[in-house]
């Protein structure tokens, strides 16, 4: 099966969920660094708030557009929970190359959404920019601080990829 984003509807609905999902990952590594690694939890806790004000966005977007949101937030929240507190338990190296990786695919994403909504829809073009400087930074930060050498690391990489296009798959088919 093959679900398309070439739609402004699709493409709201992915940065959407991916956003809350996001919510989630951050939430779960925020947990689990207070506990073992509280040296991660400014860095975690500002990443998280960006997500937060992410999500906040492309929920009003959803709203002036009359869109559903497709799946319900708190699946995705919820996803990313586990998600986060599965990459957390495998240790501080693991958060900084999973959160590398995801930021890395987010950028892509919205690279490709924003040439999609360019012309389309200005006003969300111009806020997917602004919001990428977040996932930007955040993509920064935990590259600068992740070892991607070694078979965790190597591993906890593809578990990022994998998952963050299933959500991506799951929110264009809703």
């Amino acid at each position: 099966m093959h679900c398309n984003s070439n739609t402004i509807e699709k493409q709201l609905k992915i940065i959407h969920a991916c956003e809350k999902g996001a919510t989630g990952v951050y939430y779960g590594h925020r947990i689990i660094a207070k506990i073992f690694f509280p040296n991660m939890v400014p860095s975690l806790d500002e990443m998280h708030q960006h997500e937060c004000e992410h999500f906040s966005i492309f929920v009003q977007y959803l709203k002036d557009k009359n869109i559903s949101k497709g799946l319900p937030p708190t699946l995705w929240c919820g996803a990313g929970i586990i998600y986060g507190l599965f990459v957390g338990a495998l240790g501080e190296n693991s958060i900084w190359v999973s959160t590398a990786r995801i930021e890395e695919i987010v950028n892509k994403e919205l690279d490709d959404a924003a040439s999609f909504l360019r012309e389309k829809e200005p006003e969300i073009f111009k806020a997917v920019l602004e919001i990428q400087k977040d996932e930007l930074l955040h993509q920064n930060i935990a590259a600068d601080k992740a070892d991607f050498s070694g078979l965790k690391s190597k591993i906890v990489s593809k578990l990022a990829t994998q998952c963050s296009y299933a959500a991506k798959f799951v929110a264009a088919c809703t």
